[in-house]
């Protein structure tokens, strides 16, 4: 083999592209990003709430990215017919599945079923399409000329007939009909109405001009209004422009006064600011509003484009492939290197004009340099020279490079080869083994070879076979691969070397409280003993919650059960009994009223006391008068009377007068029991 040397050599700037990949999600939470618990080159993302996911690639799925996305793998599409594939996630974290969610008018597990439809029976007539609503509903898109429910009419509308922005109606016996917009008539509404000459003149107090369409008023003097039906009043509205303001002169005259920087009637025009304007530099003065700006040529700037633009400053630079640049006023000059010219320094210099190649060689120009490509026997910078390599000199696959200088040759040999011409084997084994890994070098010509140790492979024993490939680690294990064997890092809840074992976390007796314990993946949940709950039952659950004491009874809870210390007065399992305190009847003389941890006695006539005891003395506030005596009974008394008086209470004094008993003209005086004459 030979070389030959290109003599100039110069950068070559290679640009190297990426492709970012839209990617599907699976997504469920996961504990933390850090580190990435992700799979298969899943990207682990948090979000603002605080809640980590996995962000799968799209042939991968599952909390971990751990599974393959079944809708990727396999025959593809997995869904016939344009059915669309969704994932289907195991919930007992098995193994992925799919299906399919078929379009109208297929079924069946890949949509490969035709399921009869409406539009079997081609019901779109002229080439139109039918496009499934339903199974027994359907919509035609025509093609152009036709219309109808199923395009079985032809648009007579088609050729867009009607003119004047009328609209255009296909009638089913054939033909047209066009509905005219406003100012036109005819069969194709391509006739002006002449609104003028219409029985009721449009323009009430002004002159009508018929347009195309449409009509126009010329109104009489102290009218406006499009048909000329309002009174004009000069300055409303105001007719003055720009914010000018409208003075009344008279009743069909006005006058506006304008702002600053506007002129006119109706303050229409804007005042060209530009005249004797002061933009510099041979600038372009551009009017405003009462003002002006200066529109600068690309080597001034400012106000007035009174400065100039310093061009050596600007990026990209103006002088190219590393030209100096000098600024200058208006303008700038580049001091090219070697190789270019012109104004920006952007020509490349012909160096072959003045070349001399020799023994028909073909003169390639460079930048600042020339190359000359030699004919087959020659080299040198100018090929002048014969070219060594021609007799091919190197043993085979060396590469053979000529000197430049003077035409010789120099060997550069193959890998496994050394000497002048490369044909000595070199033996690598000897060198130092070249196989890593405790492999065993075996020299062979040009190479050598390696007996890898287990575990290893490749020619030099460097790649460590994977292990996990075969999937060894259960239970969504992740497999670490390890020099001639691999490790199982398990999910939490599983352990063994394959992750095989589901961890009893049973084994501690956690349920506390006679409570059964249930294993589960990573976790175990308690079946509570009667009284008790929580995660452990370790909590006795508080039957003095609902307050089952009464009549502000105390509850004291215990397990599965409370007791109430009832108050005086009441009892039962919940203090709900109020005590009989009238079951010893305790009232002497009355009737026994319960109430709480306490009674009364409502004594009977003539008794009294807390428990009725004592009988009444009615004789105590001296009911008999006139000296009678008292008897006291029970609930009353009895007065006797003494001679001379009657009465309940004595109270009546006999009137022994009543017989006239003095004699001879006496006065008789009534006494008790007597009388005394007079």
């Amino acid at each position: 083999m030979r070389r030959r040397v290109d003599y100039f050599l110069f950068p070559v700037l290679i640009l190297l592209g990426f492709c970012l990949l839209d990617l599907p999600t699976a997504v469920t939470g996961v504990v933390s990003c850090s580190p990435n618990p992700c799979k298969n080159g899943g990207a682990c993302l948090t979000s603002p709430k605080g809640k980590s996911f996995c962000n799968c690639t799209s042939q991968y799925v599952g909390e971990y990215c751990q599974r393959l996305n079944p809708c990727t793998t396999g025959p593809v599409p997995r869904c016939q017919n344009g059915g669309t594939c969704n994932v289907r996630m195991s919930p007992d974290h098995g193994s992925p599945s799919f299906w399919c969610a078929c379009p109208i008018g297929y079924s069946a597990s890949l949509c490969e079923i035709h399921i009869a439809n409406s539009c079997d029976s081609q019901p779109c007539h002229n080439g139109g399409t039918c496009t499934l609503q339903s199974l027994s509903k359907y919509t035609c898109t025509c093609a152009a000329g036709f219309t109808g429910p199923q395009c079985e009419k032809q648009d007579q509308c088609a050729s867009s007939p009607c003119r004047n922005g009328a609209t255009c109606l296909s009638l089913d016996e054939g033909g047209f009909r066009c509905e005219c917009a406003p100012g036109f008539t005819g069969a194709t509404c391509s006739q002006d109405v002449d609104e003028c000459f219409a029985a009721a003149a449009p323009c009430q107090n002004g002159q009508c001009v018929n347009t195309h369409g449409s009509y126009t008023c010329v109104c009489e003097a102290g009218y406006t209004g499009h048909d000329c039906a309002s009174k004009y009043y000069p300055c409303d509205p105001s007719p003055c422009q720009h914010a000018g303001t409208c003075t009344q002169v008279d009743k069909l005259t006005y006058q506006c006064t304008c702002p600053t920087g506007f002129r006119g009637k109706n303050c229409e025009e804007n005042i060209d600011d530009c005249r004797g304007n002061l933009c510099q530099n041979g600038a372009t003065c551009v009017d405003d509003v009462n003002q002006y700006t200066c529109l600068c040529p690309p080597s001034y700037q400012g106000t007035l484009c009174e400065h100039d633009v310093d061009e050596c400053s600007l990026r990209p630079s103006v002088c190219h492939n590393g030209a100096t640049c000098t600024n200058t006023v208006g303008g700038f000059s580049c001091i090219c290197v070697n190789g270019w010219a012109g104004p920006d320094c952007s020509l490349n210099i012909d160096d072959c004009a003045g070349a001399a190649c020799f023994n028909g060689a073909t003169c390639i120009d460079r930048v600042g340099s020339f190359y000359c490509q030699c004919t087959s026997g020659k080299t040198g910078l100018l090929c002048h020279l014969e070219d060594a390599c021609t007799s091919n000199p190197c043993h085979a696959d060396a590469i053979c490079d000529t000197s430049p200088i003077n035409g010789s040759y120099a060997c550069s040999c193959a890998s496994g080869y050394k000497g002048f011409d490369c044909s000595e084997d070199i033996n690598e084994c000897e060198q130092g083994s070249p196989c890593e890994h405790d492999g065993i070098c075996v020299n062979t010509p040009g190479s050598f070879g390696c007996n890898c140790a287990q575990g290893f492979t490749g020619p030099r024993c460097e790649t460590n076979v994977n292990e996990c490939e075969s999937l060894p680690c259960q239970n969504d294990g992740s497999c670490l691969d390890d020099p001639g064997t691999f490790r199982c890092v398990c999910m939490p809840g599983f352990t063994g070397t394959q992750c095989e074992i589901d961890i009893d976390e049973c084994a501690l007796n956690p349920c506390m409280n006679g409570g059964v314990c249930h294993d589960l993946v990573n976790s175990f949940r308690c079946t509570c003993a009667i009284g008790f709950t929580g995660s452990r039952c370790h909590i006795n659950i508080d039957d003095c919650v609902s307050n089952p004491c009464r009549n502000q009874g105390v509850c004291r809870d215990s397990v599965a059960g409370y007791t109430c210390e009832c108050p005086p007065g009441f009892t039962g399992n919940d203090c709900e009994t109020n005590i009989n305190d009238c079951q010893s009847s305790p009232c002497h003389r009355g009737e026994c009223i319960d109430g709480e941890n306490s009674f009364t006695c409502h004594c009977h006539p003539g008794f009294t006391g807390f428990l009725c005891q004592h009988q009444m003395d009615e004789c105590q506030s001296n009911p008999c008068q006139f000296g009678g005596h008292c008897e006291d009974l029970i609930n009353g008394y009895q007065c006797r009377c003494r001679p001379g008086t009657s009465g309940p209470n004595c109270e009546i004094n006999v009137n022994e007068c009543n017989s006239n008993p003095c004699r001879n003209g006496a006065k008789c005086v009534d006494g008790i029991n007597n009388i005394t004459g007079e």
